[in-house]
C-alpha cells in the first residue's frame, strides 16, 4: 500500500467518524499491506493538517495501533523526530500543539496495562527520546523567541515520556546493570552504559528549566537521576533501585483524591476521642472539619452539631458508660464553644440562630427520652449564653420553658474564678462540685482549677504569657495543704477528671504534681510528719487515679525524672522485693513499719519522720508479703494481722490500698487463702464520709483487674471471695481504656469490623444505619482487633474497606472515614501504613494494583489529616481565644452592644483599645513613611525570613 493510500485510509475513517471498532476492522482487512511508519505518519499528518484541533478520534486510533502492536513506541518516536527535523523553519503553534498532544497519547499508551513494552523497544525508545530531549533542551536554553513557552510544553511532555518509559518493566530491564557480566558481551555492557549516560545528560539539561515545568516532573526526574548515578561497581542494587522508578511511576499515575467530608468520619472522630477520654484540641478539630468541608462554615457547623447528637443517641443505650457521660459533658460544655469558634472563623458570617434552628430539626427526633431532651435543653441554653441563639428562640425550639428553669444565667470567666480561689482557698474544692453539674462553664472551671497567676519570682518566657496553673501554683509554692483538699475533691468525684481531660491535656496539669512528688525532700520537713503523709498521699493518689481513669502510659504523665520515685514506682508498683535486694535503709524502714503495725501501740510521728512516703509506697507489696509470712509462721494471730492492716485504712495512708489491691491480684495465683484474708480487711469502708468516698474510688480503680483475677479463680475459692466479688460487681465502669469485651475469632472479628465500617459509610449518616453500624462500638472493635491481630492485621481490614468500595460512589467517603480512623485511633496504625507504603514495590510485583492504589491513596490522605490534626505549638492559649470568641454575639449584628444575658460573664471590653479598622488604617499610613532599609521593619524581618534561604521570587504563585 502506497503512502497516499495510508493517508486515504486514515482520512476516510476520520471523515466518516468511524468508531474504533470499525477502524480496527479496516486495519485488519489491509493488514498485509500496512507499513507501521507510514500509518503513524498518516495519523500524525492528519492531526496536523486535516482534523480540527483536539479531535478525540486521533487519540483513539493512536491508542489502538500502539496497544495492538501495529506501531511500536520506538517507531512512533522515530516518525515524530523525522517530522520535527524535516521542518527547518520555525514551528507553528498548531505543529507544536500536535507534537505535544501526540507525545501525551504515547505516554497514556505506555502506562496502560494493555501495552507491554519489550526491553528491545524500550532501549530504542529511551535512546531516541533522550537524544531528542537533549537537543530540544539545549535549543530552548540558548534561544529566545516567542515560541519558547510552547516548545517548553513539548519538552515537558517528552521528559514525561522518558521518565515513564524508564519506569516500565522493559525500561528497567534496558537500564539494569545487574545482569551477570559473563552472560553479556562487553559491547552490550557498553551500550547499557551509553544509554544510561544519554538518559542522565538529557534529564540534567531539563533541570535548569524548573521554573517553566511542573514540580511533579522535576521530582520524577530527580528520582531517575538518583538511580542512574548509582555507582556501577554495585550492580547488585541496580535492579532494586530501578524498581523504585516503577513504584514512583505507579504513584504518579494515581490522581490526587478530592477531599470530602463524610458524616461517618466526623462521627467516628468524636466517638474515638470521647470514648478514650482524650483532650479535644479546639483548633485541630476546627481545622480538620473546615479543610474537609472546603471552608464551608455552615456545613462545618451543621456537621459537628448533628454528629454530636447522633453519638449521644447511640451511646444512650449504655447510660452508665463513661463514653456516654463524656458525650453528655461534651455537648453541654464544649460543643457550644466549638460552634462559637466556627461561626467567628467565617469571614462572610452567617445566621447562627437560623442554622441551629435548621439543625435542631434533624436532631430533635432523636431526643426520645426525657434525659436526652434535658441534655438538649442544656445545650441550647448554653448556646444562648454564647450568643449563638437568643434565649427566646431557644425556648421556642424546646417548647417548654420549665426545661431550663434553674439553669445558670451566665458563664463564669476563668480570671474571676482564679481570683475567687486566690482570695479563698476553700473555693477550689467547691469548684470541683460545680464542674460536674456545670451548665456550660466546665471549660472555664477546668482551666481555673489548674491555672493561677504567673510566678512572681521568676521571669516568665514569652511563650508563657498566659496565666499559669491554681494547681501549678500550689505545686510551686508547696502549699500542699490546699493541694491536698483540691486533689481529694477530684478523687472523690472521678467524673471531674473526665471534664478536665476534655479541655486540658493530662500532662499539662499532672506534670507539676509529678515534679513535686519526685522532688519532695523529706529531710527538710519541720513539725509533724503525719500531715505531710496525708498531703503527699493525696497528690500521689490523684496521679494514680488519673492514670487509670484515662488509660495513660507513664510517659504521658509528665514525669521528668527518670530515676525518681514515680519512675521506680511505676516500673514495679505491684511487685514485692526480695529482702536481699533491699538497701539497709529500706530494710530498717520495713522493720519499723512491721513493728508499728503489729507490735507497738500505734503509729508514732517518729515513724513518719524517719521513713519518707517515697520508701513507704515502694515497700507496700513487700510489707504485705512479710506480714503474711509472719502470720503463716504463727508469729501473728489472725486478729493481730487484721488490726495491723486496719492502719492502712487511715486517711493519710489510704493511697497504699492501690498497690495493696493490685498485689492481692498477683497473690491469687500463689496463695488464695492469704489473698482472701487481706482482701477482707481492705474492702471494709473507713469511718469518715470523705474517706469512704476515696476508698470507693480506689476500689473502683482496682476492681476491673482484681475482678478478672478472681473470676479465673472461681472454681478454687470455695466462696472465700464472695463479699469481695459482690462489691466489685457494684463498682461502675472506671477506666476509659478499652476493656476489650468483644470476643470473637480472628476472621469473625475482621469481617465484623469491616462490615460495620462499610455499613456506617454507605448509610450516609442516617440514624438507623448508624445505630446498626455502631451497635457495638467501632472504636472498641478497632482496639480489640489491634490487640488480637496486630496493627498490620487491622490495617489490612481497613484497606479491605477501601477495596470493597473502590468501584462505589462512596469510595471518597470511605477514604475519608478510614483515614480518620488511622489518625485518631493510631495505636501503631500509622506506622503500619508507613511500612506498607514503603513496601509498595513488593505489592506491585504481586500484580495487586488495587491494593497498591488503596495504600497510596490512604497514605496520602493520612499524611494530610495528620497535619490537620496536629496541635500546632504556636504559643497561643486556644481556650482563652475561644473564651474571647464567646463574647461575640453572632446572633446580633450589633457587635458593639453588650447582651443582657451576659450573666456573670465579664463582657466589658478594653475601652483603651482603638477601633480596629481605624487602628489598622493608621498603622498602614505610618508604614508608608518607613525606610525600606530599616533593619527592624523591612519585609524579611517583619515575616521572619531573615537568614533563611527563601526568596519571594521563588514563591510558586500557583499555590494561591
Amino acid at each position: 500500500m502506497a503512502v497516499t493510500e495510508s493517508q486515504k485510509l486514515v482520512r476516510y475513517c476520520l471523515l466518516r467518524r468511524l468508531s474504533l471498532e470499525e477502524f480496527a476492522a479496516l486495519l485488519e482487512t489491509y493488514h498485509d499491506g500496512i507499513d507501521d511508519q507510514q500509518l503513524f505518519s498518516a495519523l500524525l499528518e492528519s492531526r496536523l493538517s486535516f482534523c480540527a484541533p483536539g479531535d478525540p478520534l486521533i487519540s483513539l486510533y493512536l491508542e489502538h495501533v500502539a496497544t495492538s502492536g501495529i506501531v511500536s513506541v520506538s517507531t512512533a518516536l522515530l516518525v515524530l523526530i523525522c517530522k520535527w527535523n524535516s521542518v527547518k523553519s520555525m514551528k507553528t503553534h498548531a505543529a507544536l500543539h500536535c507534537y505535544n498532544q501526540t507525545l501525551q497519547d504515547i505516554i497514556m499508551v505506555m502506562v496502560s496495562p494493555k501495552c507491554k513494552v519489550t526491553s528491545s523497544d524500550a532501549r530504542k525508545s529511551l535512546l531516541l527520546s533522550s537524544r531528542w530531549l537533549a537537543s530540544l533542551a539545549r535549543h530552548v536554553s540558548h534561544v529566545d523567541d516567542t515560541s519558547i513557552a510552547e516548545k517548553t510544553h513539548v519538552i515537558e511532555a517528552l521528559a514525561f515520556l522518558v521518565v515513564s518509559m524508564a519506569a516500565t518493566d522493559g525500561g528497567c530491564e534496558a537500564l539494569s546493570l545487574s545482569n551477570d557480566s559473563s552472560a553479556n558481551s562487553s559491547k552490550d555492557s557498553n551500550s547499557v552504559q551509553d544509554l544510561r549516560t544519554s538518559l542522565r545528560q538529557s534529564l540534567e539539561l531539563c533541570l535548569p528549566l524548573y521554573s517553566t515545568i511542573s514540580t511533579h516532573l522535576i521530582g520524577r526526574i530527580n528520582t531517575v537521576l538518583s538511580v542512574l548515578s548509582q555507582n556501577a561497581s554495585q550492580p547488585g542494587d541496580s535492579s532494586t533501585q530501578l524498581n523504585d522508578i516503577q513504584t514512583l511511576d505507579f504513584q504518579a499515575n494515581i490522581p490526587e483524591s478530592h477531599m470530602v467530608a463524610s458524616k461517618a468520619a466526623t462521627l467516628l472522630y468524636l466517638d474515638v476521642m470521647l470514648s478514650t477520654g482524650s483532650t479535644i484540641d479546639d483548633g485541630a478539630l476546627v481545622n480538620y472539619l473546615c479543610s474537609r468541608h472546603q471552608n464551608d462554615y455552615v456545613a462545618v457547623f451543621v456537621d459537628l452539631f448533628v454528629a454530636s447528637f447522633q453519638l449521644l443517641k447511640m451511646r444512650s443505650f449504655s447510660p452508665e458508660s463513661l463514653s456516654y457521660q463524656q458525650t453528655r459533658i461534651f455537648l453541654q460544655n464544649k460543643l457550644p464553644n466549638l460552634l462559637s469558634m466556627i461561626s467567628a472563623s467565617s469571614f462572610n458570617g452567617f445566621d447562627t440562630e437560623q442554622t441551629i434552628t435548621d439543625a435542631w430539626g434533624q436532631v430533635a427526633p432523636q431526643l426520645s427520652t426525657r434525659e436526652l431532651l434535658l441534655i438538649g435543653s442544656r445545650f441550647l441554653h448554653t448556646c444562648s449564653l454564647h450568643h449563638l441563639i437568643t434565649h427566646t428562640a431557644s425556648l421556642q425550639l424546646l417548647g417548654n420553658e420549665d426545661m431550663v428553669s434553674g439553669m445558670s444565667k451566665g458563664l463564669y470567666t476563668k480570671d474571676d474564678l482564679i481570683s475567687q480561689v486566690v482570695a479563698n482557698h476553700t473555693r477550689g474544692p467547691k469548684l470541683v462540685e460545680e464542674l460536674v453539674r456545670s451548665d456550660g462553664s466546665a471549660g472555664f472551671i477546668s482551666h481555673a482549677v489548674v491555672e493561677v497567676e504567673r510566678w512572681p519570682e521568676r521571669r516568665v518566657p514569652e511563650s508563657m504569657l498566659m496565666v499559669l496553673q491554681i494547681m501549678h501554683n500550689y505545686c510551686h509554692s508547696k502549699e500542699t495543704q490546699y493541694l491536698k483538699d483540691l486533689a481529694n475533691a477530684i478523687i472523690r468525684r472521678p467524673v471531674a477528671i473526665n471534664c478536665i481531660s476534655l479541655f486540658v491535656p493530662p500532662a499539662f496539669w499532672l506534670g507539676p504534681l509529678c515534679t513535686l512528688l519526685d522532688e519532695w525532700h523529706w529531710s527538710e520537713i519541720h513539725g509533724e510528719a503525719q500531715p505531710l503523709y496525708d498531703e503527699f498521699g493525696a497528690a500521689f493518689l490523684l496521679i494514680l487515679v488519673c492514670k487509670t481513669r484515662l488509660g495513660l502510659a507513664k510517659t504521658e504523665l509528665g514525669i521528668r525524672k527518670r530515676d525518681g520515685f514515680l519512675a521506680e514506682y511505676f516500673n514495679n508498683a505491684d511487685s514485692e522485693k526480695d529482702l536481699g535486694n533491699l538497701s539497709e535503709e529500706r530494710i530498717t524502714h520495713l522493720g519499723n513499719w512491721i513493728n508499728a503495725l503489729y507490735l507497738a501501740e500505734g503509729l508514732s510521728d517518729e515513724l513518719f519522720t524517719n521513713c519518707s512516703p517515697h520508701d513507704f509506697y515502694i515497700l507496700i507489696p513487700t510489707l504485705l508479703r512479710q506480714s503474711m509470712i509472719a502470720y503463716q509462721q504463727d508469729k501473728l494471730t489472725h486478729e493481730s494481722l487484721k488490726a495491723g492492716l486496719d492502719y492502712l485504712l487511715e486517711p493519710f495512708l489510704l493511697p497504699s490500698l492501690a498497690s495493696a489491691l493490685n498485689w492481692i491480684g498477683n497473690l491469687l495465683q500463689d496463695d488464695v487463702s492469704a489473698a482472701a484474708i487481706i482482701s477482707d480487711v481492705f474492702i471494709k469502708p473507713p469511718g469518715t464520709p470523705e474517706s469512704r468516698d476515696i476508698h470507693g474510688t480506689i476500689l473502683s480503680m482496682c476492681a476491673s483487674r482484681l475482678g478478672k483475677r478472681m473470676k479465673s479463680m472461681q472454681s478454687h475459692d470455695d466462696g472465700k471471695f464472695k463479699s469481695v466479688t459482690e462489691l466489685i460487681k457494684q463498682c461502675s465502669e472506671f477506666s476509659f481504656s478499652p476493656e476489650h469485651s468483644i470476643l470473637a475469632e480472628h476472621d469473625q472479628l475482621s469481617s465484623a469490623l469491616q462490615q460495620s465500617i462499610v455499613v456506617m459509610i454507605t448509610t450516609a449518616g442516617t440514624v438507623s444505619g448508624q445505630e446498626q453500624a455502631m451497635s457495638t462500638s467501632i472504636p472498641a472493635t478497632i482496639y480489640r482487633a489491634i490487640d488480637t491481630i496486630g496493627s498490620q492485621g487491622t490495617l489490612k481490614v481497613l484497606l479491605g474497606v477501601l477495596i470493597q468500595l473502590s468501584d462505589s460512589q462512596d469510595f471518597l467517603f470511605a477514604l475519608d472515614t478510614v483515614s480518620t480512623i488511622v489518625c485518631t485511633a493510631d495505636c501503631g496504625l500509622r506506622d503500619a501504613l508507613r511500612m506498607q507504603y514503603q513496601k509498595l514495590g513488593a505489592v506491585l510485583k504481586r500484580k495487586d494494583s488495587l491494593l497498591a492504589e488503596a495504600v497510596v491513596r490512604l497514605h496520602r490522605q493520612v499524611e494530610v489529616y495528620t497535619n490537620l490534626l496536629t496541635v500546632q505549638e504556636m504559643h497561643l492559649n486556644a481556650f482563652t481565644f475561644a473564651q474571647q470568641l464567646s463574647n461575640i454575639d453572632t446572633a446580633d449584628p450589633n457587635l458593639d452592644g453588650v447582651p443582657a444575658s451576659a450573666g456573670v460573664m465579664d463582657m466589658q471590653g478594653d475601652q483603651e483599645q482603638a477601633d480596629g479598622i481605624d487602628q489598622v488604617l493608621d498603622e498602614v499610613a505610618a508604614m508608608g513613611n518607613l525606610d525600606a532599609n530599616d533593619a527592624d521593619m523591612n519585609f524579611d524581618a517583619l515575616y521572619g525570613l531573615q537568614g533563611s534561604d527563601m526568596d519571594l521570587n521563588d514563591l510558586d504563585l500557583d499555590m494561591f
